[in-house]
């Protein structure tokens, strides 16, 4: 990792977005122009965070941390830490360019999950 700083959430975040830590924003350098990166992230389990959730180019918010995108959350040591993959210039770098870093702005965050989903805030886009 190259920086590592707090960031406040975009206004346009899902009202049902809770970040209590508001944007963890970091860059990585890789050994690897286009290759993917893991990371962890350790949290305070009492924030309520149940993902890691990034915003994609498209402007739709995932949970990396969840199995879907090949993540997982884990209770060690009385931390929580949220497991995630990026793939530099994919979807969920923020330059989306695939130079050998990795841009990603993103939230240790509280999102309720239904079966039915929820509508997105602005129209022509959707987040799971």
């Amino acid at each position: 990792m190259t920086s590592l700083e707090q960031k406040a959430a975009p206004a346009q975040t899902p009202k049902a977005l809770e970040t209590p830590i508001a944007l963890t924003s970091f860059k990585a350098t890789l050994e690897t122009a286009g290759s993917t990166e893991t990371f962890s992230l350790y949290v305070d389990p009492k924030i309520g965070a149940n993902g890691y959730w990034l915003q994609d180019h498209s402007g739709t918010w995932v949970n990396l941390a969840s199995s879907h995108y090949g993540g997982k959350m884990v209770d060690e040591g009385g931390r929580l830490r949220l497991d995630f993959t990026i793939t530099d210039g994919g979807a969920f770098d923020a330059d989306g360019q695939a130079d050998g870093s990795i841009t990603a702005p993103g939230a240790a965050a509280q999102m309720a999950l239904s079966l039915m989903g929820q509508a997105p805030d602005a129209a022509g886009g959707l987040w799971f």
